[in-house]
């Protein structure tokens, strides 16, 4: 353990939030590389009935678990004390590898307070983890539309002890603006960019010195914090309202036509496609391959390393979060 967590007891969890399509994943994924990494569990919540990030972790970390479905703000509460209880207990049976700290990857629709408050107040959970504080990853480059439409953009930044900015050289330009914007709403919460973070040797001691560094936060959030506190496990919040399609493809596609489906969604749907994910293959190409998106921009496909015995249980499929209202099923046959 390292030093700026001296005192503590139990196993660390940090909650690693931000609004759809912000980077978290990406981030994930870069921790998953350092030379600690088989110490850290992951549990993943994505909404929706087919999960997908979870097959980019789980050949970097032996402890992945996948919470679909729901948001953990909302309905997985129970899900999520007993994933943590589960995990615990195999590590004590010696039938996964022990593990000193727990990253738990949000859905992009999730306010995290209300995870704290689950470590918080669950018995079991307290006497075994600790809260190691919430990281929120800001997009540079939508953040400004992603507050003004969905409440959980707020509710996260609010939530957080650290502040990450992602696709800083991809909008260079609104940096200025967003950071002030920043530090209007969360005073006093550091904020850092992604290189720094990713370059460090001791991420976890990083996140433990920013955390002591950002206490004073913003009154609202106290406020809002004590109001929680006083509820059950399952706080209130608001929700942007989206409709969660998943296209089931079936068989491999032809790489253009599959292109071209996913631009005309783009096109179509514009700002209102908040986040695409896709796990496919092409006509004569054996690889399986997840891109991604966030309303107009999407990310190049990336080959996955699936070994051959978890192939049969592998979905190939499209999932769009797209604002309520707006999807027409006959679009479903673009893909088809």
């Amino acid at each position: 353990m390292n030093q700026n967590n001296m005192g503590k007891q139990g196993i660390g969890v940090t909650v690693i939030t931000g609004f759809l399509g912000s980077g978290k994943s990406h981030f994930i994924r870069q921790l998953l590389k350092q030379p600690n990494a088989g110490q850290i569990a992951i549990i993943v919540n994505e909404i929706g009935q087919v999960g997908l990030d979870h097959l980019i972790y789980r050949h970097l970390s032996a402890q992945v678990a996948l919470l679909e479905g729901g948001c953990l703000c909302c309905q997985l509460h129970a899900d999520l004390s007993q994933t943590l209880r589960e995990l615990f207990m195999l590590a004590m049976q010696k039938k996964i590898p022990a593990f000193r700290h727990v990253i738990i990857e949000t859905s992009g629709l999730a306010d995290p307070s209300a995870i704290v408050f689950t470590l918080k107040h669950d018995f079991f959970l307290k006497e075994r983890f600790y809260n190691a504080g919430v990281l929120c990853v800001v997009d540079g480059c939508h953040a400004e539309q992603q507050q003004q439409d969905n409440p959980e953009w707020l509710s996260q930044l609010l939530a957080a002890d650290v502040i990450l900015l992602s696709k800083e050289d991809v909008c260079p330009e609104k940096l200025p603006d967003l950071k002030s914007r920043i530090n209007a709403l969360a005073m006093g919460v550091p904020v850092v960019s992604k290189p720094d973070l990713e370059e460090t040797e001791d991420i976890f001691g990083v996140l433990a010195t920013l955390k002591q560094q950002g206490k004073q936060k913003l009154a609202a959030f106290g406020t809002r914090w004590q109001a929680a506190g006083r509820q059950t496990l399952k706080p209130q919040v608001s929700h942007t309202d989206v409709d969660v399609i998943t296209l089931t493809l079936g068989q491999a596609v032809k790489r253009g036509r599959f292109i071209a489906a996913l631009d005309a969604m783009t096109k179509k749907y514009g700002t209102a496609l908040l986040r695409m994910k896709a796990l496919v293959q092409f006509v004569g190409d054996e690889h399986f391959y997840h891109v991604h998106g966030v309303h107009n921009q999407r990310s190049s496909f990336e080959i996955l390393d699936i070994e051959p015995q978890e192939r049969g249980g592998i979905t190939l499929c499209v999932v769009l979060i797209i604002k309520k209202g707006y999807w027409e099923d006959k679009d479903r046959a673009v893909f088809s």
